[in-house]
């Protein structure tokens, strides 16, 4: 099935999302360290990770390290040399072709890692909140492991398609398509917390750029499509056209109540949490959709 206009609009947000929380909160820490096994195979890939995730993946974040390379025996290579594959951005592993012996003595890396994990997921805060065990993402890089791909680590932040609704604006199949779009922010501090909520407060009112399905800028690896760098202001140039943009109609900021604060506390005792609620708008012709003219 063909991407479809709220596939576009939740794909194109994540981007906008990370985006904004790295460039306006600089929320990226700068590491260098060891890379480990992950007891993992990945399509037939040896798989070795850094004791974080995610890495920074996003070359107009000033001062952020995006790894383009990791160093073998204190040799720096990129995906195609030494039976090297790549670099998983979101998962934090790289993948080789062949097995590395002694991994945690030979690979290393230097990368940029989130402050917070960002997620786009289905599951509800119910489910996040009351049955998911979190683990906070290790303070320095002395943990003896890397971390397996289905393991979720906070900080972290999950965002989902609330619902919406169509509202005829004009004849001819012109209407105003509202998504409603929740962050669900798990934090590690009350001053992360408060510090994301306000970022994001501020930016009702603003526009987001739409990608479609070949923009996507990273492959089924977890890796830069092509090999192109990632950079999202370079990815705007030449997105100038109203069809491109949706628009950020509200943003209202919520934290749970104490009942369900303390069955949090029950499950993950350490997590600082609130919720982000987005109103987007976008006037379109509905019907065209249909017709293969989705704006």
């Amino acid at each position: 099935m063909k991407p479809q206009f709220d596939n576009k609009v939740m794909s194109s947000f994540l981007l906008w999302f990370d985006h904004t929380l790295l460039s306006h909160g600089e929320a990226f820490t700068n590491y260098s360290g060891k890379l480990y096994e992950v007891d993992a195979l990945y399509n037939g890939l040896y798989t070795y990770g850094a004791p974080f995730k995610q890495f920074v993946q996003d070359f107009s974040i000033s001062g952020a390290t995006v790894p383009t390379g990791i160093y073998l025996d204190s040799v720096f290579i990129t995906p195609g040399q030494s039976n090297f594959s790549g670099i998983n951005y979101e998962q934090g592993h790289v993948y080789f072709t062949s097995e590395i012996t002694t991994p945690s003595t030979r690979l290393s890396g230097v990368y940029s890692v989130k402050d917070f994990n960002v997620y786009l997921t289905n599951e509800a805060e119910e489910k996040l909140l009351f049955e998911t065990k979190f683990n906070l993402r290790p303070k320095t890089t002395q943990t003896e492991t890397g971390l397996a791909p289905n393991e979720i680590v906070y900080p972290a932040i999950f965002i989902r398609n609330n619902g919406g609704f169509n509202e005829a604006l004009a004849f001819g199949g012109f209407e105003n398509t509202v998504i409603n779009v929740r962050a669900i922010v798990l934090a590690d501090s009350q001053y992360l917390l408060d510090g994301v909520c306000s970022i994001f407060r501020d930016r009702a009112r603003s526009l987001v750029t739409l990608f479609d399905g070949v923009d996507m800028p990273f492959n089924s690896l977890g890796g830069f499509k092509n090999g192109v760098k990632y950079n999202y202001t370079g990815a705007l140039v030449g997105k100038t056209s109203e069809n491109q943009y949706v628009f950020i109609e509200n943003v209202s900021i919520s934290k749970f109540n104490r009942e369900i604060n303390l069955k949090v506390d029950n499950l993950n005792p350490n997590i600082f949490n609130g919720v982000i609620d987005f109103e987007i708008s976008k006037p379109r012709y509905a019907r065209r959709a249909y017709l293969g003219d989705d704006i």
